[in-house]
Formats: C-alpha cells, structure tokens, sequence
C-alpha cells in the first residue's frame, strides 16, 4: 500500500513537469487596458498558450496540498516535516508572502491576483509554484521516485522536441486541422488561429521562442545525463528515449532563434567543463575530451556554414546591435512651443502659429527665431540651421522635417504637426502628430488617442538601445522604476502598468509604435519591480543555498549512483536556466519546469547526503 500511495501521490508531479508545458487551448477574455490612452479600444482578446497552464497548474497544486494533508496523517512520514524548518522553506516562504504583500498593496489587484494580458503569472500561479517546490521537497525520498520524475521531464522533453522539430521542418501541428481543433477544445464559438511566426520558426507550445530557449537550458543536461545513466529495468527504452529527446530538443532549440536559450546551454557546459575538470579528465581521457571538443567544433562550423543568416543574427544582437539612429530624442510641451531635444542635445522649440502666411515658427533654446525652409514639392518645413540634423562622420544621415496638418479628436477638428525624423541613410522615416489643444500640445498616437507628452526616466544604454534585440530599451527604462519597489513590488503580473508604455518617443525611435511592452526580459527585473527587491533577494538566497549545497556535495566526486549523477545534472540544468533569466522572464509556460526541477534538486541532495552518511556508518561499524 505504500509502495502505491508513493506512486499516486507522483502523479500531480509527473503532469506538471510533463504535461502542463504542452498545454494548448484558447481562452476569450477582457484585456482591461482600453482605458489607457497608450492602449488600443480593444476589449478582449485570446491567450492559446499561458492561461489554462495557469490554471492547470493551480488545479495540480490543490491535488498536491490534498496529497500532503493525507501524508500527514501517516504516523511514520511525520518526521519528514521537520523539514520544512530549513533554511530552504525560509527563503521560500519570505518570497512567497512578499509576493502576497505586493498583491494586497498592489494598484492593480485584479491584474496582480488573476494575472493579465500576455503575463497570466498572478498571485495564485507564484503560489502554485511554491506549493509545487514543496510538494516536490518533501515527498521525493527513495531512488525509485527519483526513477519516476525523470521519466516524466524525458517523456515531457521528448514530446516538446518532436513539437518543436516538426515545426522546424514546415509541419506545425497548431497550423493543421487537428491543432485548431486542440485550441478550440474549450471555446463555446470555434475560432480560426493565425501566426505570426514564419514556418521553420519553432515556438513549440510555449507560446514564444525565446521561452523554448528557456525549456531547452533545463531540458537538455537532463536528456543528456539519462542518456548516459544505466536505468536496469527499461534501461535502452529510456536510454534510447532521452538520446533521441536530445536530439530534438537540440534541433528545437536552434529552430526557435532564441540566442538566449543557445548562452544558457553554452553556460551549462561551460560550468560543467570548469567544475568536474579533472574527473572528466579522469573518466573519459584526454582523447575522448579533445574528441569532443572537435565535435562540438564542427558542429558550431555546420552550424554557420547551414544556418549562416540565424548565426549571423544571433552574434549582431550581442556584438553588433543595430546603430541608434534617430534624431529625435523628446518632445515636451511648454509656453515657448513644441520644445523637440535632439540626439545632439540641442532644444528647438516649434509652434503653431494659426496663421495661414506663416502656420510655423522655431526657436533655439534662447529664444532666438530659427528660419524654417518650406519645400513646396515634399510640402513640409525643415531647420535652416543644420546644427539639428543628425551627423555621422561628418555626413548627414537625418534631418527634422514638419507638416503642418488637421487632426479631428472627438468630433473636433485641431491644428497639428506631423514631426518627422527623416531618414538618409539607414531606415524608415519616423513620425509622430502633435496636435495643439489650447495651449498644450499633446501627442497624437497610433489608436487615435490624444495623451500629454512626458519626460521618460532612462538610465544606461544610451548609445546602444538595440541591444540584445532591442533589450537595451527596455532596461534602460526599467532601472528607473527599481528605486520605488524596495519592500514590495507593484504586483504580480503588473509589469505592463507601470512600464512607461506613453514613452511614445523612445518606442517609435525602437519602431515598438502601437506596441505594449509587457515584460522586461529580464527575470530578476520582472521579479524586483513586480514583488519588490526583497523578494528577490530571497528568491536568489533560496537559488544560492542549493547551489553552494550541490558545489560542495558533488565536488571532485565519483558520480556513482543515479541520485548522484542526476543530482549533478539537475543542478547543471538550473544553472543554465538562471543564466537564462538575465534576458528572459519567468512565464507559466516554463517556470513550473523550473520550480518543480529546483525541489527535486534539493530532494536528490538529501538523499545523496544520507546515503553517503549510511556508507560512512557502514565503514565504521565493519572496522569496529
């Protein structure tokens, strides 16, 4: 009977770590963003790849408490709470009830609770993950459920890298009629689902590449490490399995293009080279070392030989960003006039004067009339004074241009500009309509909404927006907001509330015009300014304590047993994920991978340390 009740109580394990990933189902909801002037009119929308996760996994944490509450009526499992006095659960628990605390102090708390648009990771799913750490610590205690959980993350892995390598090859099961039937499984009105993404470009079923990246840094050391390991029973099944999941998973992970998923697998065995040095050296010899090395070399000459334009990209996001062209750096409103700050630091301060002779005027930061050049052929007005166009190396490669124009805001026609930063050299013109009403002048957007123009903090990347596809931009205006979530965040899943999303300068110059930033791609900035600085340190502590405990514990050991080889593979997989997270977020589509890894993790780690304790008592007792 406990051998079975063992096995029952897995199965919530199993279909998180499996099952949840590979969840595809639409879902209509309210988007609730309407209201804001920097967001569309629209009212709904349909998530396929993030809510029912949500909600699947909410469901298996019930399963996992209801399990745990049974377990405690067993009179010989009640020592095993004693664990949850550690260190571990004190570092979880703090995260935990500062996330709480950023949900109740929250000015969102609908959005920080449910979750919202495009970031279904509420309150209950961050709970949902820390019961399913937990669940996972304390339940995990024998070889033989170790065995069971990593079958379930091999099945899991295998199934999302033959997803994944379909879609490489031009088959997308979501394209098919059997896909659509998938994501209308739950809908009341069947619906027809298009996508973005080019064929050959994978996004499995985690909703977005760069978050198979993500999937792929905790999947592949695990495959890899299976494939390696000898199982007994079933052994060339799941043996045969992994090496083939570590194929598909590898083909997955260069389909998606995610340049931050290829650095954490990168990272993971870089780490790994570094750490067990010498006992590779030891096991393997220096031929079968320098064997892999070439390997892994010519791989990475396939790789640029076959897949020149995705290498190419990959390499220009970190070391070769694209160049910051614009011209135009703010527009502010003022008394003097439209006061437009370009990228030399210069001010010129443009009105509408009413008059039809001369409808513009432009001044420089003194005051002093600057003279306005009307090309009658383009029908637009530019500086005479070349002191405010854009120079590089002594060339012109962008100049400010005007339109005088009408725009009708409610019914209400306005006088307005149409301010230009015109393009030589490298791309599109951008362009942005400032209507004056009354005295102020506002900006005009891309829903035809009228909102007020703003100074948008930014610090750092000045230079260099473009960084790490286009990253550069959103830290630099992510790092201003830190100073305001100490103790708590502004929430769960609020991120796109108090992301300067009316930055309508700043996201034309990143061509982002009409587009809302949702998430900061970056998950200790997501985790500090949605549940505060706190938390996050907590967060890191919880990390850093398993991880000090596994460099210790597998240091310059002889990976023996299977609790010892996939506690070092585990802890190479989380490695890499962390790695990850500094241009990825935390999303429900792979964070219960995470979670639920980071608790086995620890689970394997205690037996490793109890079985080495028993061999110790062993050796004792046998010389005594």
């Amino acid at each position: 009977m406990g051998k079975i009740w063992r096995t029952i109580r897995t199965v919530p394990v199993l279909l998180a770590l499996a099952f949840v990933p590979l969840i595809v189902t639409a879902k209509k909801y309210n988007i609730g963003l309407n209201g804001y002037p920097w967001y569309s009119n629209s009212e709904t929308s349909t998530d396929l790849f993030l809510y029912w996760k949500g909600q699947a996994l909410i469901l298996l944490a019930f399963l996992m408490t209801a399990c745990l509450l049974v377990s405690l009526a067993e009179r010989k499992w009640m020592p095993e709470w004693r664990r949850l006095c550690s260190l571990e659960v004190l570092w979880l628990g703090s995260y935990l009830v500062l996330s709480v605390l950023s949900s109740l102090l929250s000015a969102y708390p609908s959005f920080a609770i449910w979750g919202s648009y495009e970031q279904w990771e509420g309150l209950f799913v961050l709970l949902a993950y820390g019961i399913f750490f937990l669940y996972v610590y304390l339940t995990v205690d024998t070889e033989w459920i170790v065995r069971l959980v990593v079958y379930g993350l091999v099945a899991g892995g295998f199934l999302m890298g033959l997803l994944g390598t379909f879609q490489f090859f031009g088959m997308d099961l979501f394209r098919g009629k059997a896909g659509q039937m998938l994501m209308n499984l739950l809908s009341e009105n069947k619906m027809k689902f298009t996508f973005n993404f080019s064929e050959g470009w994978v996004y499995a079923s985690l909703y977005n590449p760069n978050y198979v990246g993500s999937y792929a840094a905790l999947l592949l050391p695990v495959l890899v490490a299976v494939a390696l390991t000898e199982w007994k029973k079933l052994s060339r099944f799941w043996t045969m399995t992994a090496m083939v999941g570590a194929c598909l998973m590898t083909v997955t992970l260069l389909g998606s293009h995610s340049l931050t998923g290829c650095v954490g697998v990168f990272a993971s065995l870089l780490f790994l080279l570094v750490y067990r040095w010498r006992r590779l050296v030891s096991m393997l010899g220096w031929k079968k070392l320098m064997a892999g090395a070439v390997g892994l070399g010519a791989f990475a000459a396939a790789m640029t030989v076959f897949f020149p334009e995705q290498v190419g990209a990959g390499v220009d996001k970190l070391f070769h960003p694209k160049e910051d062209t614009h011209m135009i750096r703010q527009m502010l409103s003022t008394e003097q006039g439209l006061k437009i700050t370009t990228a030399g630091d210069k001010d010129l301060y443009v009105r509408l004067t009413g008059e039809e002779a001369v409808p513009l005027r432009a001044a420089d930061a003194q005051g002093r009339e600057q003279a306005l050049f009307y090309h009658e052929g383009g029908r637009y007005y530019t500086v005479k004074d070349h002191a405010y166009d854009y120079k590089k190396d002594g060339v012109v490669i962008a100049e400010p241009r005007f339109v005088k124009t009408v725009v009708t805001v409610n019914g209400v026609n306005y006088d307005a500009l149409r301010v230009v930063d015109h393009q030589f050299v490298y791309e599109k013109d951008k362009t942005w309509t400032i209507v004056r009403i009354g005295n102020e002048y506002r900006v005009y957007n891309a829903f035809q909404k009228v909102d007020q123009l703003q100074e948008i903090p930014a610090v750092g990347f000045a230079d260099c927006q473009h960084f790490g596809d286009k990253r550069g931009y959103i830290w630099s205006r992510t790092i201003p907001l830190l100073k305001d979530f100490i103790v708590t965040g502004s929430g769960p899943s609020t991120f796109t509330m108090i992301f300067p999303n009316n930055d309508y300068i700043g996201k034309t110059n990143m061509n982002y015009d009409g587009v809302t930033v949702t998430k900061p791609h970056n998950m200790y900035l997501q985790i500090w300014t949605q549940t505060g600085l706190l938390s996050l340190i907590a967060f890191l502590l919880l990390f850093a304590w398993y991880f000090v405990k596994g460099l210790r514990l597998y240091w310059n050991r002889q990976l023996v047993t299977v609790p010892e080889k996939m506690g070092m593979a585990f802890m190479t997989a989380l490695f890499g994920y962390m790695v990850t997270g500094i241009a990825n977020d935390s999303t429900v589509a792979v964070a219960p991978v995470f979670w639920g890894m980071l608790g086995l993790g620890m689970a394997v780690n205690r037996m490793v340390v109890k079985e080495r304790e028993n061999k110790n008592l062993t050796r004792i007792s046998t010389h005594a």
